[in-house]
């Protein structure tokens, strides 16, 4: 049997819900608004919210239909859910994106309110998933593909728009959902810096390359020759990077285009545009930046978002000890 589609399971706990779990739906709504409107969650990021926090309200319907659950059985029941999941044919990154969502989803339901504080124990085991080093392009292989870009489009104008979003994703380090939200007043060629807008509206600098700026110049007139060619509500159009219809260009058609990139110059590893910010990142440390700016130039909060890059220059120099010192292996 296909799964039941998520919009159906909206409908369905719309309507066939029970008077008793009425509040943690009204809650779950409001949870969902929070991480859209105050926290600012990218969308990919939202719909993951939406989609675990509406299985478990659908578990707990089709579960307790009848009769409301007591006291202990509330309180019991992430784990039980989770014990539910556990059973199921789910990867273990799934099981703790799952895990997580739900901490958060009842946490939030308890703060504000709309059960005591102590209603659900989400004392509840986590499972952890092993921490793996992000792959890292080396500065031949970028160079490569920034020439190979502007090959694979029809246009001029999207073969170098590409090649410059290769080369400011990489002399930059920025996430794909910042370079898409890049306006053109962003810009400050004078000292090679963008105003860049991250994760929870947070603004910072990030800088571009000499490359980068040359390769801008030559580009926007061509930029400016699209707009002219579009009817007239198209002709402001602020963005930095524009489709060929003089839209904002979307992080999908990033994606795309990349993936599309990878293929075609026979890379073995799907490719991303975080692979260039890990790039970036790598390529800073391996040259000697303290930790603590590159997480400024990454925009992390927390410091050990960036320590995992450190794990890479350990194993580097591990391979260079064990291969170079005469005892090392004694």
């Amino acid at each position: 049997m296909p799964p039941t589609p998520q919009k159906s399971l909206e409908e369905q706990l719309e309507t066939q819900a029970p008077v008793w779990l009425k509040p943690l739906q009204v809650a779950r709504l409001e949870f969902l608004s929070y991480l859209d409107v105050q926290r600012q969650l990218s969308r990919h990021t939202l719909r993951a919210y939406q989609n675990d926090s509406l299985d478990f309200m659908v578990w707990v319907m089709q579960n307790f239909a009848t009769q409301s659950p007591n006291k202990t059985t509330l309180r019991d029941l992430p784990a039980q859910y989770l014990g539910h999941l556990a059973r199921q044919t789910l990867s273990r990154s799934t099981l703790a994106r799952k895990s997580s969502s739900l901490r958060s989803f009842l946490k939030y339901v308890m703060k504000e309110e709309f059960y005591p504080l102590s209603t659900f124990n989400l004392r509840f085991h986590q499972p952890r998933l092993p921490q793996t080093l992000p792959h890292f392009l080396s500065k031949e292989t970028i160079d490569e593909l920034i020439e190979k870009a502007p090959q694979l489009e029809k246009t001029t104008y999207a073969g170098l728009r590409n090649q410059l979003i290769l080369k400011l994703l990489f002399s930059s380090g920025i996430r794909v959902a910042e370079l898409v939200g890049l306006d053109l007043n962003a810009l400050n060629p004078e000292e090679g810096e963008l105003k860049v807008v991250g994760k929870g509206n947070r603004e910072r600098i990030a800088f571009c390359s000499a490359d980068f700026l040359a390769s801008l110049d030559a580009w926007l007139p061509l930029r400016e020759a699209l707009l002219q060619s579009l009817p007239s509500k198209n002709k402001k159009q602020n963005a930095l990077f524009l489709n060929q219809r003089g839209q904002r260009l979307s992080d999908r058609s990033v994606h795309r285009f990349l993936a599309y990139l990878g293929k075609a110059a026979g890379m073995e590893e799907p490719l991303h545009p975080h692979l260039f910010r890990h790039s970036f990142a790598t390529h800073l440390l391996n040259n000697g930046v303290e930790l603590r700016l590159v997480q400024e130039l990454l925009g992390h909060v927390s410091i050990r978002s960036t320590q995992i890059y450190t794990h890479i220059n350990t194993d580097r120099l591990r391979h260079a000890y064990l291969q170079a010192h005469p005892r090392a292996r004694k």
